[in-house]
């Protein structure tokens, strides 16, 4: 279970759970009574969080290395059917508060058996998930470092065959800097992490060696794995990626190029499109893959991009922490009856 000694754990009065000063926090005291699949939860989810609190003991921790800290909470269920919740608290800005939304970390699913891939459901159907030590499983429990992956201060190289980027106007511009120069990150992005109808960017998760004493984390074996690089592009974007961060191909599992981003099944041209008619991922928000990544719906993004930012002017290293947590597994669709 995580360790997070609360500084300062401010309450809403009467209704509102009562924390000592130097209490330890329980991440599952963040849960929701329920997560609704089919529509956008945000404002739901927020609401119920701030029934229970106005601030969260998530910012301005003690660093492992000096220095402060803050962290966004992600709770996922132990049951890989189920979505789990991103929590964060946004200091000052336009919209300070915290705020609470559905995400999901299953990794990749199939609706047909594989070799090793264990079965679940989803909703009422049967799904294959993809085991979580290659590289496309659930996302990992532990400590991340988060970077918001802005062209101004990312070189970002699209991913895919250069057919594919066709029509990518939009995402080609939002990726190129404003200003010539060298960047101190890099990251290749897939065109489908982006919203046409959202300003979202994605942000970079880097397994954070020295943060997971103890989180879920702790545990897990960490070393390098490289799949050949089969193209001259992809030596390329290795040898650069390696340039701006030498460690990053060490991650658990081996795995690296981890990202929380959003997808395309909420925009409106995607809804119209007859191709993707009936298609589960357009009602439930659990049936979309994640691919070893953190998903979360475009609103949620736009915020958690607020957070990262607002939290770097101030100074402070910005984290995710993943918690698995068995309180998740099968959560109401709808609010309890009254």
């Amino acid at each position: 279970m995580i360790k997070l000694v609360l500084a300062c754990f401010l309450l809403l009065p009467a209704a509102a759970p009562a924390f000592a000063k130097d209490e330890v926090f329980n991440p599952e005291s963040l849960a929701p009574s329920y997560i609704p699949p089919g529509r956008p939860a945000l404002a739901e989810l927020t609401a119920g969080l701030r029934a229970k609190v106005k601030k969260l003991p998530l910012n301005g921790l003690p660093g492992p290395k000096g220095g402060k800290v803050s962290k966004a909470l992600l709770l996922l269920p132990r049951d890989r059917g189920g979505a789990g919740v991103l929590s964060f608290e946004i200091e000052g800005g336009k919209q300070p508060g915290v705020y609470q939304c559905e995400a999901l970390g299953r990794g990749l699913t199939s609706s047909e058996p594989k070799p090793r891939w264990p079965v679940g459901h989803i909703g009422v159907n049967a799904v294959y998930y993809a085991p979580k030590e290659i590289a496309d499983g659930a996302t990992v429990a532990g400590v991340y470092d988060l970077r918001n992956i802005s062209p101004e201060r990312y070189e970002i190289v699209l991913l895919g065959k250069p057919e594919a980027l066709a029509g990518e106007e939009g995402v080609v511009a939002r990726t190129k800097p404003k200003k010539a120069g060298a960047r101190p990150f890099f990251s290749g992005v897939w065109t489908h992490w982006y919203s046409t109808a959202s300003a979202a960017m994605p942000v970079d998760m880097v397994w954070a060696e020295d943060s997971q004493a103890g989180s879920q984390g702790e545990r897990v074996p960490v070393f390098e794995t490289r799949s050949p690089a089969s193209t001259p592009e992809a030596v390329s974007r290795r040898a650069k990626q390696l340039s701006h961060n030498p460690r990053y191909y060490y991650g658990p599992y081996g795995r690296s190029g981890f990202a929380v981003h959003t997808d395309r099944w909420e925009d409106p041209e995607r809804a119209a499109d007859l191709k993707y008619s009936g298609r589960q991922e357009l009602s439930d928000f659990r049936y979309r893959d994640t691919n070893g990544c953190v998903k979360l719906r475009p609103a949620c993004l736009e915020l958690l991009n607020e957070f990262i930012a607002g939290q770097e002017k101030l100074k402070r290293r910005v984290q995710l922490e993943i918690f698995e947590t068995p309180v998740l597994d099968g959560p109401p669709e709808a609010p309890p009856a009254k």
